[in-house]
């Protein structure tokens, strides 16, 4: 889908009132409690060092980004409208009379600040690669800022509608030092209560909300590691909402009378990195044979019961511009798989150790990829860990093959480059390409779409080829809720609990 940006004003907003919906006497009067149910805690409540999936539940709710994406993925504007005199320079006007949860004023200021920390190398910030392409960020007035480029960067507002465009408090980061992390204060839609970890992470509505105040006054957020006992209290109401369902419970779920099930087509994809820093995943012909050797329609069967699509890449079909369909470099073939375990010399089976979180269908997806793999030369084995430990394992390089799952964004730049890049903050598998790192550098400074995706598929043949990840498939986005919740659902499963109600 092309965001067409040039010689282009997003929707004035400036006279807002119409925004505020005029029932608020009927807002003010609603306090119930929406309990949420979770499969993980996030691992931090601080946008700037966000990398997980599991922060995704949170995130909305507690921040909001300088521009929105509307559930098809269209950019409208959040806290401030952008202009775009030409392709290096993006004007910014903010929200008049906006605030943070902790009552200091939202401004240029605030948001400079804001930039600065992310880029600063110091704060070690994943989004520092997001907005690398940013040379400047000027205040040009309390409520005006300009972000100048070194290059053209076509995903910045893309980028900016996610974690890299969300505000914190730069009084809170300076009051609170490091406890920010588990204390985060931003503008969005709710603000922190308490957050008692493994146990629940509760939200009340934040009354200064530039829409107005939410409709549902507290949100609890429970995290039920478990599918079942998940699944478990939805039923019996004691969730109302729960952000995975496994794929197996969809076709039930969906016809039970009380509840309501959301399925749509998910922007990321599920995938495993291969560490290719040591043996014997540093040799591309074992990576090559590991993945010929995997049957991804049987995975897709086995664990995903049908819902989604197989992956080649990480580009998926819901980006139709830059995705490839007819794009199958590998065929799933035992008999290939151990001819090139050969070629690399290895005649007994090679010993490997796959690491997934601790969830049925994460091990589920390790089994077959055991049994796959071990009929092709491997003597594989599998460490379970518990999610809240896998970034820190993926950092740490702490594995030979592990689950790397991407709820993705919705451009193919912020699938591909922090994966891929050399110097990329999601890099798990210390691929280093100088060939792909131009490619994805040139795809993003390139503005025009037929461009951009002409660099993009040469990028995912090279990678292919290469074998850094093992791609699986491009999940549906599954969720559930109790009938009476209207909520709305978007592509990558992050919730965005301002738009809901109960009836």
């Amino acid at each position: 889908m092309q965001f067409p940006i040039h010689r282009r004003r997003f929707a004035a907003f400036l006279s807002a009132a119409p925004i505020v919906l005029s029932g608020l006497p009927a807002l003010a009067q609603e306090t119930r409690t929406l309990t949420v149910g979770i499969v993980s805690d996030p691992v931090t409540l601080d946008p700037a060092l966000m990398a997980s999936f599991f922060e995704l539940s949170i995130q909305y709710n507690l921040y909001e980004p300088l521009v929105h994406v509307t559930p098809d993925l269209k950019i409208e504007p959040g806290l401030a409208s952008v202009e775009t005199p030409d392709p290096l320079t993006y004007l910014f006007t903010l929200r008049p009379n906006l605030s943070f949860h902790d009552a200091t004023p939202l401004d240029a200021a605030a948001v400079k600040a804001n930039f600065d920390r992310m880029l600063d190398p110091a704060t070690g910030s994943p989004r520092r690669s997001e907005l690398s392409s940013i040379d400047t960020v000027t205040v040009t007035g309390p409520l005006t800022f300009t972000i100048k480029l070194k290059t053209v960067y076509a995903p910045l507002l893309q980028v900016l509608s996610n974690r890299s465009g969300m505000m914190v408090s730069p009084s809170a980061l300076k009051a609170l030092g490091a406890d920010f992390a588990t204390k985060g204060v931003g503008a969005g839609p709710y603000k922190l209560v308490s957050w008692t970890k493994n146990s629940e992470l509760v939200l009340e509505r934040f009354p200064g909300y530039w829409r107005g105040p939410a409709k549902i006054e507290r949100i609890v957020f429970r995290p039920i590691a478990d599918e079942t006992v998940r699944l478990t209290n939805l039923r019996s109401a004691t969730v109302q909402l729960v952000d995975a369902v496994p794929a197996q419970n969809a076709t039930q779920l969906g016809r039970e009378a009380n509840l309501t099930l959301k399925q749509t087509p998910g922007l990321g994809f599920n995938a495993f990195s291969f560490n290719t820093a040591k043996a014997p995943f540093d040799d591309v012909r074992v990576r090559q044979a590991f993945t010929t050797a995997i049957d991804k329609q049987a995975i897709l069967r086995a664990v995903y019961f049908g819902t989604g699509s197989i992956a080649q890449g990480a580009i998926p079909p819901t980006m139709g511009w830059a995705h490839d369909a007819a794009f199958a470099p590998y065929k799933a073939n035992a008999a290939a798989a151990r001819k090139l375990l050969a070629d690399a010399g290895k005649t007994a089976p090679v010993p490997v150790s796959i690491t997934v979180t601790n969830s049925p269908a994460q091990v589920r997806t390790a089994e077959v990829l055991q049994a796959q793999a071990n009929q092709a030369g491997f003597k594989v084995d599998i460490r379970q860990i518990d999610a809240t430990s896998l970034i820190s394992v993926l950092r740490q390089k702490d594995f030979d093959l592990c689950m790397s799952p991407w709820t993705g964004r919705t451009d193919p730049d912020g699938n591909l480059y922090n994966f891929f890049v050399k110097a990329g903050s999601n890099n798990f598998m210390d691929y280093r390409s100088d060939k792909v790192t131009a490619l994805l550098n040139s795809a993003r400074s390139t503005p025009a779409q037929a461009e951009r995706s002409k660099l993009y598929r040469e990028a995912e043949a090279q990678i292919a080829n290469d074998a850094p990840m093992l791609f699986l498939t491009f999940p549906a986005t599954l969720q559930a809720s109790v009938k009476r919740l209207n909520w709305q659902q978007y592509p990558d499963g992050a919730l965005h609990l301002q738009f809901a109600s109960f009836q």
